[in-house]
């Protein structure tokens, strides 16, 4: 029986942090796929279904609050945790008020965004 890796969609439209977070998912064991941009996010999210979604605020294309309030109003995927993050620690509650599960602020310390995603992809 093979053992399966918790699949988190990394959505921020800076590719340096994209890249980077992908990297460091990939060797804990996570699945990954990672998004610059999302043309039909709803669509996408459900073709993908992950197992968590780490979204950033501010997107050169969106709103993430925008698009977090759109997986969170769909019943078929409401039950996804969205992580959101932000350079402005101020936007905090808006991201959490948009339906975010947790909010993390950037530049994060990559072990603290490791244990908040370990906190909601870990079953029972």
């Amino acid at each position: 029986m093979s053992i399966k890796h918790p699949h988190i969609l990394v959505v921020d439209d800076n590719e340096e942090i994209l890249s980077t977070i992908s990297i460091i998912l990939n060797r804990k064991a996570y699945q990954v796929s990672a998004k610059g941009r999302i043309d039909n996010f709803e669509q996408t999210i459900q073709e993908l279904l992950p197992d968590l979604i780490l979204l950033d605020k501010n997107l050169g294309w969106a709103d993430g609050c925008d698009l977090c309030k759109i997986v969170k109003s769909n019943n078929n995927l409401s039950s996804i945790p969205v992580i959101m993050f932000s350079a402005y620690y101020k936007k905090r509650n808006e991201c959490l008020e948009a339906g975010a599960d947790d909010f993390i602020e950037k530049p994060f310390e990559m072990n603290a965004l490791l244990q908040t995603i370990q906190t909601f992809t870990e079953k029972g």
